[in-house]
């Protein structure tokens, strides 16, 4: 057979998976296995011989039949996930997925038909439960005996990272220059592919210091784990889904059976409070979304640093730390108020000089009496 004509397979497409960024890669070949263990299970089958038979009655038997079976199939697909207990979003999720492998495998679907023929279970949108700083400093105290840890939810929540991101933060991406840590968050780790630029709370670089200086260059900043990043993300998982059983904040959307609070809370808490501060703009720009306006791209470090301080006491959890940045900024204004006097005072002393120049030049020319001296 050519090389050009080659029957293209599952496992064509799950080679094709390698040059794909982590998360998706995964997402991918989760849904991929979940297709694998519905076919067998219901049709002793694999998925190659299923698309070729789909295949095979098309040229077959045309277009009617083929429909007929290819959705039939994808609906016994999706009620066999939700006797499953999958969730409706997962579902959909999945199928969005399925439709690019089947399409790869010359078995193609036509958006109105997906419409109109399969049925997919409703979607329940519960209110998204709002990370309280309560909770948050408890989470942190609840850490004390792992300053990563600590330092990584303060990261996520006073700079807007995902865990993703934070979680391949090196001691390198850190610039230690400015009145707060900036991490410089590679294009590669991102969700968008999108490089930028972000700090940390006064509160969390304390906390980073405290330990950076054991650390070689390409050592993470947030984790000790030392495994791949499927496994650094697993055990901050396990991890914070231990100390909420433990502090009692355990409480789960009746949906989906989650934890109202996960490590996507500590990014959501830092966008409400830069959108009240500043607005949507900015706290799409810090988070990494697109959508943002273009004003935000042309700000230089230092701007961005201002708005950041600007917004900082909002962010921080301790009040410690929150009445120190108070302080240092009501000290700062009270130095400007005091710089601004000393001008003024300069000001009217120089002018009062002028003004008695004046006098003594217009008395020299009799214009005025010598009385006035």
């Amino acid at each position: 057979m050519s090389i050009l004509t080659k029957k293209k397979t599952t496992r064509d497409y799950e080679e094709k998976l390698a040059s794909l960024p982590t998360n998706s890669r995964e997402n991918i070949q989760a849904t991929l296995n979940n297709f694998k263990k519905f076919v067998h299970e219901k049709h002793q089958s694999t998925l190659d011989q299923i698309c070729g038979e789909l295949i095979i009655i098309k040229k077959q038997q045309g277009d009617e039949e083929y429909e007929d079976a290819l959705y039939n199939f994808l609906q016994e697909w999706i009620d066999w996930n939700i006797s499953k207990k999958a969730g409706a979003y997962t579902i959909r999720t999945r199928f969005s997925i399925l439709r690019t492998f089947l399409y790869f495998l010359g078995v193609k679907t036509n958006p109105q038909d997906i419409k109109q023929i399969l049925k997919f279970p409703r979607k329940t949108i519960e209110e998204k439960y709002p990370l309280k700083k309560q909770e948050l400093r408890d989470l942190v105290i609840a850490q004390a005996r792992n300053p990563k840890r600590q330092a990584f939810y303060l990261a996520c929540s006073s700079s807007g990272m995902r865990s993703g991101e934070a979680l391949h933060i090196k001691k390198k991406d850190l610039d230690l220059s400015l009145d707060r840590i900036t991490i410089r968050i590679n294009a590669e780790y991102t969700k968008t592919k999108t490089g930028r630029t972000t700090f940390v709370s006064k509160e969390c670089g304390e906390k980073i210091m405290t330990y950076l200086h054991k650390l070689d260059d390409n050592d993470y900043v947030f984790t000790n784990s030392t495994g791949d990043f499927k496994t650094r993300g697993r055990a901050e998982q396990m991890a914070l889904a231990s100390v909420l059983e433990r502090l009692g904040y355990n409480e789960k959307y009746s949906s989906n059976g989650f934890y109202k609070i996960t490590s996507h809370s500590f990014r959501a808490y830092f966008f409400t409070l830069a959108t009240r501060k500043h607005d949507e703009n900015y706290a799409h720009k810090m988070t990494g979304h697109g959508g943002y306006l273009m004003q935000y791209d042309r700000m230089d470090d230092m701007k961005k640093l201002e708005m950041y301080l600007e917004l900082e006491p909002d962010l921080v959890i301790f009040d410690q730390t929150k009445n120190e940045i108070e302080i240092k900024k009501l000290k700062q204004e009270n130095m400007i108020v005091n710089q601004l006097q000393d001008e003024i005072t300069k000001l009217k002393e120089n002018q009062a000089r002028i003004d008695q120049k004046t006098i003594q030049e217009l008395q020299m020319k009799g214009v005025l009496p010598n009385e006035l001296l």
